[in-house]
């Protein structure tokens, strides 16, 4: 990712980020300088039985919710002697599956303050993509690599694939050592018996991968999580390294090495509490059953994080220096999604280019920024997808599709205004009973508006699915637009007709009407 400046501030700020996770709650605060200066200044890990209660009850316990409070408590005390303002808090897979976690969600912010944002497995291999590319950056080459980036949680495993620099495949996989599959227990169901039942449950998942992207395509294992950095260190006299790179035999072996342990065994050898004892052999087992799956020789260990690229994005927003972007990543991910239902993709991309292309000539009128033209780019490429399912009300059909799919780099909220534009690319226009819309926030829903009524235009001047209009200026005269095409161009009153049919939503959104017309545009 190309290093992009913008107006950098020379001051210094504390910042936190902190991540609730299923065994574990964990805070980073750091010092940002300028240019994107990361300075940590405290590391704190308190353990908690999220993911014990979750897994087995489909709830958080009373208990477990008040020493998840007691610990994001003693948190905030320690955020406030550093007088820390910006805080990002997030939680993954234990409390995101929790039938009660709105309550422990409002509990935390009503008894610390601290806001804590649920997110998506999507948004985790978004971050976590951002903590690999930031850690490896200079190291290796995703261009010319095919990737498995893997971090196998206590309860859940997020997997993406990366094919010469480009996001193939995400996935968030509901096994990890507390979450295993056919009812075995970390730490008492035996070694031989556990390597049989995960060996035949990533094999059946490296198979429905296949589908999509095959499994021995892949060149490179790049690993995260707390115990692919304690395997690492076991072949690392340096404890401060950056990156470590195993072989694979290593690998295997001392996973093997481990199965022959009981968890006491295990904690005494490596000094490690019993909880991670404990959950340390399956963990490296799940590994283990990916790397057989792909050719991979080595096993590349990062050093980092999700909370990593956390403080990246928060010290962006703070010294305005910018450094990553996955936007490409996300117009990829959209491409793949239009693939597997069959769309039309000539057609689609046609549409997003127009899109963008009229997002660009109205900036003055609409104000949106990049991210929003990011949307409805994704919006236009998606716009027909629901195709797939029935050409009636497919416009609803695609809102299903992309609102069940995951889109990787864009979380709930943004796939929340991509869905909803893509509902209004055509017929009615948003209405007070539609609970989609209207369950919105305020302003979403007028980011909503606006880039459904561009989509809409953009959509009639493809009406004949023949990429005949892309070549066009427009020009504006008091309230009026018009989009001017050249002369030579046939017979233009397919896309004028829908142009007047769908530019009602632009009407009432932008508060200028806009018609269609051949020739060269006036002078001013």
């Amino acid at each position: 990712m190309a290093p992009e400046t913008a107006v950098a501030k020379e001051t210094k700020e504390i910042v936190a980020v902190i991540d609730i996770g299923s065994s574990a709650i964990r805070m980073v605060v750091a010092e940002i300088g300028p240019k994107l200066s990361i300075r940590p200044l405290e590391t704190l890990q308190k353990s908690v039985r999220f993911g014990k209660d979750v897994f087995t009850s489909g709830r958080l316990s009373p208990a477990a919710i008040r020493e998840g409070i007691e610990i994001l408590s003693n948190y905030r005390t320690i955020l406030d002697s550093y007088e820390v303002k910006k805080i990002h808090a997030i939680a993954t897979s234990a409390i995101r599956e929790a039938g009660n976690r709105d309550n422990f969600v409002d509990q935390v912010f009503v008894r610390t303050g601290i806001d804590v944002e649920v997110i998506e497995g999507a948004e985790e291999n978004r971050l976590e993509l951002i903590a690999v590319e930031e850690a490896l950056k200079g190291k290796l080459d995703f261009n010319q690599k095919n990737c498995l980036i893997m971090e196998v949680g206590t309860g859940s495993t997020e997997a993406i694939v990366t094919s010469k620099g480009e996001v193939a495949l995400t996935r968030t996989l509901p096994v990890g050592p507390i979450r295993l599959p056919d009812q075995a227990i970390a730490g008492k169901t035996d070694s031989a018996t556990l390597q049989r039942i995960l060996k035949r449950h990533i094999h059946m998942i490296a198979a429905e991968f296949g589908r999509e992207f095959p499994l021995e395509n892949i060149d490179t294992f790049i690993t995260l999580g707390a115990h692919m950095r304690f395997l690492a260190k076991q072949f690392n006299d340096k404890q401060d390294t950056d990156v470590s790179v195993l072989s694979a035999k290593d690998v295997l072996e001392f996973t093997k090495s481990l199965s022959k342990l009981t968890v006491e065994e295990t904690a005494d050898k490596y000094g490690l509490t019993y909880t991670d004892a404990e959950t340390v052999y399956p963990s490296l087992l799940i590994y283990a059953n990916f790397l057989s799956e792909i050719r991979a020789e080595q096993v590349v260990v990062p050093m980092a994080s999700i909370r990593d690229a956390l403080l990246l994005e928060i010290g962006q927003l703070v010294s305005g220096y910018k450094r990553t972007d996955l936007s490409r990543q996300i117009i990829t991910s959209a491409k793949n999604l239009g693939k597997k239902y069959h769309y039309d993709e000539t057609h689609a991309l046609t549409v997003a280019q127009i899109c963008t292309k009229l997002f660009d000539l109205l900036k003055d009128d609409h104000g949106l920024g990049p991210r929003e033209r990011l949307l409805l780019e994704v919006s236009g490429i998606l716009h027909d997808i629901g195709m797939f399912i029935s050409p009636t009300s497919h416009h609803k059909h695609s809102s299903y599709l992309v609102n069940s799919a995951d889109i990787f780099g864009l979380r709930k909220a943004e796939k929340d205004i991509v869905s909803n534009v893509v509902r209004y690319h055509r017929r009615s226009a948003p209405k007070p009973t539609h609970v989609q819309y209207m369950s919105l926030p305020r302003v979403d829903r007028a980011i909503v508006s606006k880039l459904a009524a561009i989509l809409r235009i953009a959509e009639a001047m493809e009406k004949s699915h023949q990429q005949r209009l892309r070549d066009f200026t427009l020009t504006k005269n008091g309230g009026a637009y018009t989009l001017w095409v050249p002369d030579e161009l046939e017979d233009i009153s397919m896309e004028r007709e829908a142009l007047a049919k769908k530019s009602d939503m632009f009407v009432d959104v932008l508060g200028a009407t806009i018609t269609l017309k051949q020739g060269t545009p006036p002078k001013a």
